[in-house]
């Protein structure tokens, strides 16, 4: 893995039949390696690998499997869907999760900006500053690890349910 990669909110690998990395836009590093290889702890790694013999030898579909992928000694949440497409091939989509990370106000935050709300009408409907809406949203790239306004919205994507219909913290 290079030294400055960053972990992406969308990860895509295509993978042979005996589980080995044949091509991926966004870890081009991943080629000729093996997708589990990636997980943080041996207890993900078996998990990650078993969906994988069951994608790509029994050619089953794989859903919402959690990974916690290890990027440059830091450890991401991710689920990854493992499609068999073809005889050979399986396609390995991979989402970032984004549970536990966030205080529940910048989750508020985070609930308003997903709904196409500028930074003052949050400051409004939030009763605070703007200042302090641009503070939560600097530190939410930072925990994020997210440089990109699409980012933050497939944080919002990973939201539970519950979370955005809860009364927000005041």
């Amino acid at each position: 893995m290079p030294r400055n990669a960053r972990a992406a909110g969308y990860l895509v690998l295509v993978v042979a039949r005996d589980g080995r990395c044949l091509y991926s836009p966004n870890l081009p590093a991943m080629v000729d390696s093996y997708p589990w290889e990636l997980c943080w702890e041996e207890q993900g790694q078996t998990r990650f690998r078993e969906a994988f013999i069951e994608a790509c030898m029994f050619r089953r579909r794989q859903e919402a499997i959690p990974a916690a992928l290890r990027i440059k000694d830091r450890a991401f949440d991710f689920e990854a869907w493992l499609d068999p497409t073809g005889p050979e091939l399986v396609i390995c989509r991979m989402i970032r999760v984004f549970s536990n990370t966030l205080t529940r106000r910048e989750q508020d935050v985070l609930s308003l900006v997903a709904g196409g709300a500028s930074n003052t009408e949050i400051s409004r409907l939030l009763g605070t500053r703007e200042a302090t809406v641009r503070s939560h949203l600097k530190k939410m790239r930072e925990k994020l690890g997210v440089t990109r306004p699409e980012g933050l919205l497939l944080a919002a994507v990973g939201l539970e349910p519950g979370d955005m219909n809860d009364q927000p913290e005041l």
